[in-house]
């Protein structure tokens, strides 16, 4: 499950909240959040959980950014209010889909490791998340910064980018049903992750 996919506590709040002095220390302050959460999963629940995302999520990603590229052939054409409930139901889609997918615990670890230039000027940050037994998932991160904080625009977990997957399926949602089609589709995908949280 945790192939479809992105310190201690307190110092990972403190960093996702006050903006990360370079790329590595966003990915591994989303990092930190994502661990806690899988170590104190049942405790905290689902609600718990998107508690502790949600600030986190909002500070190491560009989510308006990434609203915008995840559909960029319908943006234009959206009006203000759409764009407005797009961006919203794309932010608790992303915050629930890592609720759902980091829950349990079983000794895994993240790793943040080398950081890349990138020729558009953006960085790309690789990771590694040890789920045992000498097996890793592998998370390059494309950063890009923003007011003087490096986020998140997209996550590649084991060589699949999530924005290219969401970008196709908006695409057909949104060409088979228009705007009412494509919230339909995150709404179903929303309500999936409240299932599997």
């Amino acid at each position: 499950m945790l192939r479809t996919l992105v310190i201690s506590f307190t110092c990972a709040v403190f960093s996702a909240a006050a903006g990360a002095a370079t790329p590595a220390d966003t990915v591994t302050a989303l990092h930190a959040v994502l661990a806690e959460n899988m170590k104190n999963g049942p405790k905290l629940g689902c609600s718990g959980r998107i508690g502790k995302l949600a600030p986190a999520v909002d500070a190491d990603f560009d989510l308006p950014f990434l609203a915008q590229r995840v559909i960029r052939r319908q943006w234009k054409d959206l009006p203000e209010d759409q764009r407005k409930k797009f961006l919203e139901t794309f932010r608790e889609l992303v915050i629930g889909t890592y609720a759902a997918q980091f829950k349990k615990y079983n000794g895994e670890s993240f790793t943040t490791l080398e950081t890349q230039d990138l020729a558009d000027g953006t960085k790309l940050v690789h990771a590694k998340l040890d789920i045992g037994k000498n097996e890793f998932v592998s998370f390059d991160y494309v950063m890009h910064e923003v007011d003087g904080n490096w986020r998140i625009v997209n996550v590649v977990a084991d060589g699949v980018s999530d924005l290219a997957l969401r970008s196709t399926q908006y695409d057909r949602a949104f060409k088979a049903g228009g705007f009412d089609g494509l919230m339909k589709l995150l709404n179903a995908q929303i309500q999936g992750n409240k299932d599997d949280c």
